[in-house]
């Protein structure tokens, strides 16, 4: 039996969660969304990487076995900080979405979304370079993104008019791949295709997460193979919007949702 600790700034690190059920049907999840303390993306590094511990703490008190910051502003201000200080491995997005873009791109020419701290932070830019020197990275901060899937709001005029306003920074840059480098951002993945090339590869860092915490699990002889597996919702902000919202990215029922407020 595996369970997976997540958490997120909010509601984004469900479709990591969504991914987990999707690789590994027989993991069981305990998640915790700060909805309370959404968005993390203005907050400066210390702050973010105080909330991360708290989250961590609590979670370590579930009986993890693999921990994922399903978050890539908590990931870029607290991972290499966090990532030994538990006695289960501790997973972050960034990385995983550097090597999904590497992967994917044929012209070296990469796109970048994310918040405002993470773009700043340039995470995935020396990443990548640091890799592969000649890949030309650019970035572009969509704070309303996070806003808007906090609110519920994945579709309509306002979900359209910031999609349109912040991707147009990309025409003209000839980019083959963007990575959605904020895990709220896949919820909104149906608009974003529409404002990009269609030969552009969209690059959501959830898919190789799970996919490299799947084969950290097998070196460590631990099997997803719980026949009812148990999914339990921690949040900082309103259960009953989480459950509505959360229900709405899962694609599946979220039934019970505990408020836990940390700090």
């Amino acid at each position: 039996m595996v369970t997976f600790g997540l958490f997120d700034s909010g509601f984004g690190g469900l479709t990591v969660a969504r991914e987990v059920r999707r690789q590994l049907p027989g993991a069981n999840i305990e998640f915790y969304g700060d909805n309370g303390r959404a968005p993390y993306g203005h907050l400066q590094k210390e702050i973010i990487a105080n909330y991360a511990r708290q989250i961590l703490n609590f979670l370590a008190g579930k009986n993890i076995d693999i921990a994922i910051i399903a978050c890539n502003t908590a990931t870029v201000a607290s991972w290499e900080e966090v990532m030994d200080e538990y006695p289960f491995p501790v997973l972050g997005v960034v990385n995983p979405g550097v090597r999904g873009a590497l992967a994917a791109t044929r012209n070296k020419k990469v796109g970048v979304i994310a918040t405002e701290f993470t773009i700043k932070s340039e995470a995935h830019k020396s990443g990548i370079q640091a890799m592969d020197p000649e890949v030309e990275v650019f970035g572009q901060a969509c704070p309303k993104f996070t806003l808007l899937v906090e609110a519920g709001k994945t579709s309509g005029p306002e979900v359209e008019e910031a999609v349109s306003g912040y991707l147009a920074t990309f025409k003209g840059k000839g980019i083959d791949t963007l990575i959605l480098g904020c895990t709220h951002y896949p919820v909104l993945v149906d608009t974003i295709r529409r404002y990009v090339d269609p030969d552009v590869t969209i690059v959501d860092p959830a898919v190789k997460t799970v996919a490299e915490a799947k084969e950290i699990l097998e070196q460590k002889g631990l099997v997803a193979d719980n026949s009812f597996p148990v999914y339990n919702f921690y949040t900082s902000g309103d259960p009953e919007l989480f459950m509505k919202v959360g229900t709405t990215i899962l694609g599946w029922p979220i039934e019970e949702v505990e408020k836990v407020v940390l700090g």
